[in-house]
């Protein structure tokens, strides 16, 4: 515009925008908060609007002329010339234009006066949210009329005034042309509140006190307060969607219920619907050229469809809903997206009953019923909307479909926990149909990998594409879900080029805001860009006598300054509940939803909710939500974490059992809710009252590796010399004495440190005499051949029953094999693999042999694929990937850097043995990975698999495979797993088979698990109704028949196992609800690491949202305990010790900084431990995901447990929960194979089809391809 200005219009002839795609841009104007569909190309040949990015629409300017004279000079916005000088050919007679002083018509039946008789009963409508239309605003609401409701009237295609029909049918002039009158709406929006009226500044009571101590008095001129912003009313700009995506997590948090079913739409406009061509001009038009008949289509599509989804209930009865348009850069029309959740049980059976993810069979010809007519429409309009044809457009960077198609089949229905569902999709092998298209001369075939999941009614109803899935998981993965609906306005890459201006090369690129055609249109008629099931009332937090105030002038403020302050939504609640004139136990943010705020009288009056059926029917729910705090200021950021937490008034909320705190800072800490150096001070003053001086070394090397967070630094050295005399054990303590025990308890931690990685020196520890840091030797002989258990007080030497321990034949030729292998370096068979059904010994007979080769002088590295797992080893046992420094995530090619010379160098280089157990969870890569880095360590021998060391892998192929990410299908699993590789043929197979749990009279019993193993047949199998119980309150009393008073030694035999974490959650708290013993809360502390304050997404920082969250691994923001439950850790603390990741425990005792507990499975049963809180980190990979720190206990309630987690496991008592099915390789026979007695089993599966002998049929999910050795 300063160049039109400057050098006149022939400077600019030649100027041109270029929409570019996002790999083009430069990376400094990339948005990296950007959604990928925000930046892609339009498709069609259609005008488009863009502008820079910015808060508010750009100002409206003027149009530019040239005089007779050659002079240049503006026409003012708001003159009536300006349409018909800018489109002649729309204003072919000249006819004025818009202009300011157009007149209002009264009289129009449209604003005829409404009644206003309305009952006082309906006041529960006096806070519905505002619509698009409330910012439809009049220069002169009584007299004029504005840009909307003129280009409303103009675009009116009426039978009589065909004039107007030319507005509609200019092609891509008209698309200019509402494109045009779009930004003047928003540009007069923006300049209505630009207004003096709206210049309202905030501030509060002691700011203005502070401002009359510096001045003394207040002038209309006083520099005092901030401008207050009204962004987020301007609908479709980022702020805008900020917002509502803030209410929409709200509603879903509020309304979603455990157990119900979540959901995740899309609904798309389909050019081709009939109504749109029957309103063309002529046959000559096209979609591009009616974009106003499509919108307008679309819109009468859209009420439809709400009335069958919230009317009609046609998938349930809808609890709450977040629902936003877009739309879509291929051909412009609008689309929704929405996020539900209704009052229907999530479960497989009516999971099927509205998702279809497959192609139904094709009725018989002579049947002519409705269903079968039904059918055939659908096979009719599958080929045309819901087949995913991979093209160019969806394949990302290594070739692979983004949307993950073809997708894998599945014979039934399966609901994950923290992965997308398993729609039925039967393969063609299975039964499952095919559709055969033609392309030309052509044909291919499609099976249902290639169905994008719809539902039949909407289907048939509405002929367009849509998309229907399940929204798994927790509140993290709905809330992922709600994040496409609102990801925010569309944006284009543009390239500016020029022939003849000179620009430099980083101007010529921008990212600027993009609007097409229909979504112009959208914004005249004013259709909203969300839906939002209830009304959302924001609530603000602030400290007492520091709400905001509202002036326009400073003179205003002298009611603040002689302490007279407006009553808040917050001080009316703290009065309220002072008053008793509330339930004491209602939360401040719960208020809306029981009273209405009465604005000009600043008082909560009760709702009082009508009582008519319409009212009903069409009565919108209204909740609270509190706006965010910053944690940059500490004390209001206290107020609004307590707040959240407990309801009650400042002096309530600052009472911690009759201690008053000087602040709610003070507060938050107290409660273990603000982070606190001192916590380390008071977790191991806490324990030093009860725990042993063992304890107390674990503990505090559990808190040196796992505390330390990013605001909460640990002192070690402080923390030592503080209590490092209730680490030694003081009876019978000289002096002498005591610097012996301290320096043999340094040299204890100092084991602990090397065993994680860590030195004394990296937490300024002293050294101990004779460290580890001077003689590596040591720390290596000290781990290949531990004389004592790390730390005992007393030097209590590791098990040696197995001196007189004896094999049976099958496991005698076992030892011979290896011990022969290891004595012999040159002899040929070096590689073996040991397998067995459950209770076959192998788990015995690796103890045995490490026990045995240790004592011949030998070094064995005894690992195993998961912590709990390696606890079975009698001392000694660690992780594969602790052993061998490897990450979480592992490509192939990719090992660590070991140093040759180092501690974990030397354990590898000096081991004769590697024994790798519970093989059949690791992906090949793993042991592939090992495989290489053992060549290169030792590389004299790189020619030899693992360098010519004797390895022995060990598991039972009935059992769980790897978790495969991105894919559900146990075909994938195996695929994976390291069967599939080419390691697998060099080992030397050893199958046990004499069962050591099992009674003679559990031979049947013992076959039809192996059978259940090995069936791929994928048929369900029958559980004999003599292991089935009618209710879930029947089988926690089957296995806790003794009520809780059990002791800890027997609670080992005891195991309820279930295969999703809802229902271990569910069975948890049924059980722990049954305790009387005390009980604690424990409320963690969150952290979002990668906040964007600028992002559509800035709720996912806040605090009450992380609180939310609990992603697989991570303990709850809150745990409540009792005395006498069982715990589980998620956390590896200390292996050597047992204490891993799957450890279960009974809690001794509860204190606010520490919890006590007792071991009850591992190889050191019985052991008491203190555990403290940790930083427990979760990084999200998903585009867009939310990363935090939380810092909270790592434990989670264990009554029950998943199926995954308990493998490894054996119990005498068994109950397993299958009102979810088992829905992965080997569940079923995992689960079962965990007793040792089948008449200790019992089996709960509700609505589960029987046979005719009243077995229970369940899914038995065996995957292909394996072959059980």
């Amino acid at each position: 515009m300063s160049v039109l200005e400057k050098d006149g219009p022939d400077a600019v002839r030649n100027f041109r925008l270029t929409i570019i795609e996002e790999r083009a841009a430069p990376a400094i104007i990339r948005g990296k908060g950007l959604h990928p569909r925000q930046v892609n190309l339009p498709q069609e040949k259609a005008m488009f609007s863009v502008w820079t990015e910015s808060s508010e629409p750009p100002k409206i300017k003027g149009t530019y002329i040239t005089d007779l004279q050659g002079c240049l000079f503006e026409v003012k916005p708001y003159n009536a010339t300006v349409d018909s000088l800018s489109y002649p050919l729309l204003f072919p007679y000249g006819d004025d234009g818009y202009h300011e002083n157009i007149p209002f018509n009264p009289n129009s039946p449209k604003y005829a006066k409404k009644s206003t008789n309305n009952s006082i009963n309906d006041n529960e409508d006096i806070d519905n949210d505002k619509t698009d239309d409330e910012l439809d605003i009049d220069i002169d609401p009584k007299k004029t009329i504005s840009y909307r409701k003129y280009i409303r009237y103009r675009l009116a295609i009426r039978k009589t005034d065909s004039p107007h029909n030319i507005w509609s049918a200019g092609g891509g002039l008209s698309q200019k042309f509402v494109l045009d009158y779009a930004a003047r709406i928003d540009a007069q929006v923006a300049d209505y509140l630009r207004q003096p009226e709206f210049n309202l500044l905030k501030t509060t009571a002691p700011d203005v006190l502070d401002h009359m101590r510096r001045d003394g008095n207040l002038q209309p001129n006083s520099k005092i307060g901030s401008v207050v912003l009204f962004r987020k009313y301007h609908p479709g700009t980022r702020p805008y969607f900020q917002d509502m995506f803030y209410d929409a997590t709200t509603i879903m948090a509020r309304t979603r219920r455990p157990g119900l079913a979540s959901f995740m739409f899309t609904f798309t406009t389909n050019p081709g619907w009939p109504e749109i061509s029957r309103n063309f001009f002529h046959k000559g038009q096209k979609i591009v050229d009616r974009f106003d008949i499509l919108c307008r289509v679309y819109a009468d599509k859209l009420r439809r469809l709400h009335f069958l989804l919230d009317k009609k209930n046609i998938f349930g009865k809808i609890l709450g809903y977040a629902e936003s348009m877009e739309f879509q850069k291929r051909i412009g029309g609008p689309h929704l997206h929405r996020v539900f959740c209704i009052d229907t049980e999530a479960t497989p059976e009516n999971i099927d009953g509205l998702i279809w993810a497959h192609i139904p069979e094709k009725p018989a010809d002579s049947d002519k019923s409705a269903w079968a007519n039904f059918i055939r429409k659908i096979l009719e309009l599958l080929p045309k909307f819901q087949i995913h044809d991979c093209g160019e457009h969806c394949k990302g960077s290594n070739g692979r479909c983004l949307k993950g198609f073809p997708k894998p089949y599945s014979r039934t229905t399966i609901l994950h926990d923290n992965k997308p569902a398993e729609y039925k999709r039967p393969s063609p092998e299975d039964g499952g149909q095919t559709l055969k298209l033609k392309y030309g001369s052509a044909e291919t075939t499609y099976t249902n990998s290639r169905i994008v999941p719809y539902n039949p009614l909407i289907l048939v109803m509405f002929e367009c594409h849509h998309n229907l899935e399940y929204a798994y998981g927790q509140s993290d993965n709905l809330k992922y879900a709600l994040k496409y609906p609102f990801k925010g306005p569309s944006f284009s890459y543009i390239k500016c080029q020029d022939g003849s201006v000179s620009i430099d090369e980083p101007a010529q690129y921008a990212r600027m805001l993009y609007r097409s055609p229909p979504e112009a249109h959208c914004r005249i008629y004013s259709q909203r860009y969300a839906y939002l099931s209830h009304t959302v009332i924001p609530l603000s937090i602030h400290l007492p006598g520091e709400q905001n105030i509202y002036f326009k002038d400073a003179e205003k403020l002298n009611n603040a300054a002689n302490g007279i302050l407006p009553e808040t939504h917050l001080t009316q609640y703290w009065k309220m509940w002072k008053n008793n004139e509330i339930d004491k136990d209602i939360f401040y943010e719960n208020m809306p939803e029981k009273y209405s705020w009465n604005d000009k009288d600043k008082i909560w009056k009760p709702r009082i909710f009508s009582t008519r059926k319409k009212n009903i029917e069409n009565r919108k729910i209204t909740i609270g939500r509190i706006y965010t705090v910053s944690p940059r200021e500490p004390e209001r950021f206290a107020l609004y974490v307590l707040t959240r937490h407990f309801p009650g008034d400042p002096d309530h909320l600052r009472n911690i059992n009759g201690t008053v705190c000087d602040t709610f800072a003070d507060t938050a800490r107290m409660r273990g809710l603000f982070e606190d150096n001192s916590v380390w001070e008071k977790t191991l003053k806490e324990a030093s009252n009860s725990l042993l001086p063992s304890q107390m070394r674990s503990l505090f090397v559990n808190i040196l590796i796992h505390g330390s967070t990013q605001n909460c630094v640990i002192d070690s050295l402080s923390l030592w010399e503080m209590f490092k005399e209730h680490m030694i054990d003081k009876r019978n303590c000289t002096d002498a004495v005591k610097l012996r025990r301290i320096d043999r308890a340094l040299a204890i931690i100092e084991r602990y440190l090397f065993a994680n990685g860590k030195q004394m020196k990296d937490y300024r520890l002293p050294l101990p005499s004779n460290s580890l840091t001077d003689d590596p030797n040591k720390a290596v002989d000290e781990f290949f051949f531990p004389t004592h258990l790390n730390d005992d007080d007393v030097d209590e030497t590791v098990d040696t029953s197995f001196e007189k321990a004896k094999l049976n034949p099958e496991q005698e030729n076992f030892y011979k094999l290896v011990l022969d292998a290891v004595m012999d370096p040159n002899s040929l068979n070096r590689l073996f693999f040991l397998s067995g059904d459950g209770g076959t010994g192998k788990t015995f007979l690796l103890n045995f042999l490490l026990f045995n080769l240790r004592r011949l002088g030998n070094k064995v590295l005894a690992t195993a694929s998961t912590g709990i797992a390696s606890t079975k080893f009698y001392a000694g046992g660690m992780t594969l990937h602790s052993a061998f420094r490897l990450g979480i995530n592992n490509e192939p090619d990719r090992i660590p850097s070991i140093p040759v010379q180092s501690y974990f160098g030397r354990r590898i280089i000096e081991s004769n043995l590697i024994i790798v157990d519970e093989i059949t969870m690791l992906e090949k890569t793993v042991l592939e990975n090992v495989d290489k880095l053992c060549r290169t360590m030792v590389p004299k021998n790189q020619h030899l698999p693992f360098a010519g060391k004797v390895v022995i892998i060990s598991g039972d192929w009935k059992q769980s495979l790897p978790v495969v990410k991105n894919s559900r299908s146990p075909e994938a699993q195996v695929a994976v797993c390291l069967q599939s590789s080419n390691l697998y043929s060099m080992f030397e197979k050893t199958r046990l088979t004499q069962n050591m749990r099992l009674q003679p009279s559990e031979i049947q019993f013992k076959e039809w698990l192996y059978k259940l193993g090995t069936d791929t047949s994928g048929d369900k199998i029958a559980i004999p109704k003599s292991m089935i119980v009618e209710s879930r309150e029947e089988l926690i009393e089957f296995v806790f028949d003794k009520g809780f008073d059990i002791p800890s030694s027997d609670m080992l035999k005891r195991l309820m196992l279930t295969p999703l974490n809802k229902s271990v959650d569910l069975n948890n708290s049924i059980v722990l609800s049954s305790f009387n013993t005390v009980s604690m809360d424990y409320y963690s502390i969150d952290k979002c690491t990668n906040e964007n304050p600028l992002s559509p997404y800035a709720a996912d920082s806040d605090v009450a949202a992380l609180n939310k969250l609990t992603p697989s691994g991570i303990p709850a923001h809150h745990l409540h305990l009792k005395v006498g439950s069982i715990i589980v850790l998620l956390r590896n603390l200390n292996t050597s010790k047992s204490l891993c990741n799957g450890t279960r425990l009974i809690v001794k005792q509860l204190q606010t900084n520490l919890i006590s507990a007792e071991t009850i499975c591992g190889s050191n049963t019985g052991m008491t431990i203190g555990i403290s809180r940790v930083c427990n980190s979760y990084v999200d990979e998903r585009p867009d995901g939310v990363s935090f720190e939380r810092f909270q206990f790592p434990v989670r309630e264990a009554f029950a447990m998943t199926i995954t987690k308990a493998q490894g496991q054996t119990c005498e008592r068994l109950g397993i929960d299958l009102s979810d099915e088992p829905f992965a390789h080997g569940q079923l026979y995992t689960a079962l194979s965990r007793a040792t007695n089948s008449k200790f089993i019992r089996v709960f599966a509700p609505n589960k089809p029987k046979d005719k002998d009243g077995n229970v049929l369940i899914n038995n999910v065996v995957a292909r391809g394996l072959t059980f050795d």
